[in-house]
């Protein structure tokens, strides 16, 4: 089959995120046609969704697990957050992430965002993934993983609304976690997968 898009509408005005209908031509391979809407949300204005520039190395947001090298064990610990979220009404477990403004490098975003979010200096920032694309099915937001090692703590500065709290685990807790699934934590599908590379990655440093 071969899809068109033939126009965008925006069906809503709202500061941070709108909905979208997509309206395509699809020719199917007996030559005919017909018209396909498709509904989506987005964090981009309507002349700069994915659909229609189709920039997909534009990055709109960052993933960041941040580790901490104990000084004197050698233990290595990630930071985790605890963060409220509105769409499921409860606290979700990840990794401190951020979205990345206009004409801002990635890694500076990810300098400023471990500030912010979670009052931490870092360093050897290491880029793990190109970016891509996280909820395809219902968005066209692209997002990058970022690595980097804890090299001070200090105080967080969150918006009045952001409900985050965060705290250093030790992997080997986090293992014992996942592989009970004993409710400690509540991670997304995508952390839990970015945790088991880690600990793969992180092999006997736990």
């Amino acid at each position: 089959m071969k899809w068109t898009l033939k126009d965008i509408i925006q069906e809503t005005d709202h500061p941070f995120l709108n909905f979208f209908s997509l309206v395509y031509d699809i020719t199917k391979d007996d030559g005919s046609h017909m018209d396909y809407t498709y509904y989506m949300v987005s964090r981009r204005d309507k002349d700069h969704l994915l659909s229609l520039t189709k920039n997909y190395e534009k990055v709109d947001g960052v993933v960041m697990p941040l580790y901490y090298v104990d000084p004197e064990s050698k233990e290595i610990s990630l930071l985790i957050t605890s963060q409220f979220r509105p769409a499921i009404n409860r606290y979700v477990n990840s990794f401190p992430a951020g979205l990345i403004d206009d004409h801002e490098e990635i890694q500076d975003a990810i300098i400023r965002e471990a500030k912010e979010e979670a009052g931490v200096e870092i360093t050897d920032i290491e880029i793990l993934t190109s970016p891509g694309t996280t909820s395809v099915g219902i968005s066209d937001e692209i997002n990058s993983v970022a690595l980097a090692r804890i090299v001070s703590f200090g105080k967080n500065h969150l918006e009045d609304s952001e409900d985050i709290s965060t705290r250093l685990i030790k992997l080997s807790d986090i293992k014992k976690s996942i592989d009970s699934n004993d409710g400690q934590f509540f991670f997304p599908v995508n952390i839990k997968i970015l945790l088991l590379y880690l600990l793969e990655r992180f092999k006997g440093c736990y």
